[in-house]
């Protein structure tokens, strides 16, 4: 085999290789738990949670390596969730206010202890922020 042969053949099977092995660690990836031993992203997230400004409660679930809204209520109402997203860092999830016909959308910022301190915006255009307390 000439040289240029060997050559070309030896960086042809250099870059297989590695695409290869960059191949397989990404379908690795995927198979590794988020959270060490399936625990919390954001440990102590998962509860209820109640906002001290209008009574509103949520509670939050750790499912399948993600944070979920499993409820959104008020005194006995429950509201739908329209939607929810956790990007890895942040929840955000939406629900219809049947009282107020208006769709509230909440986001997750930080959390301290047994308060989560969360924005929040209406469909009307208003928005702010507000700390939701632990309730259970």
């Amino acid at each position: 085999m000439a040289p240029k042969n060997k050559v070309f053949v030896i960086v042809l099977t250099f870059v297989m290789a590695m695409l290869v092995i960059a191949c397989s660690c990404s379908s690795l990836s995927s198979l590794l738990p988020t959270g060490s031993s399936g625990q919390e992203a954001i440990p102590g997230m998962a509860g209820k949670w109640q906002s001290p400004d209008n009574n509103d409660q949520f509670e939050i679930a750790w499912q399948n390596g993600q944070y979920v809204v499993l409820s959104a209520s008020w005194e006995g109402t429950s509201y739908q969730i329209t939607s929810q997203s956790w990007n890895g860092s942040s929840l955000s999830w939406s629900y219809l206010d049947t009282d107020l016909n208006l769709t509230v959308s909440v986001e997750t910022i930080s959390i301290s202890g047994d308060s989560l301190e969360v924005n929040y915006s209406y469909s009307d255009g208003s928005s702010g922020s507000t700390t939701l307390n632990r309730v259970q």
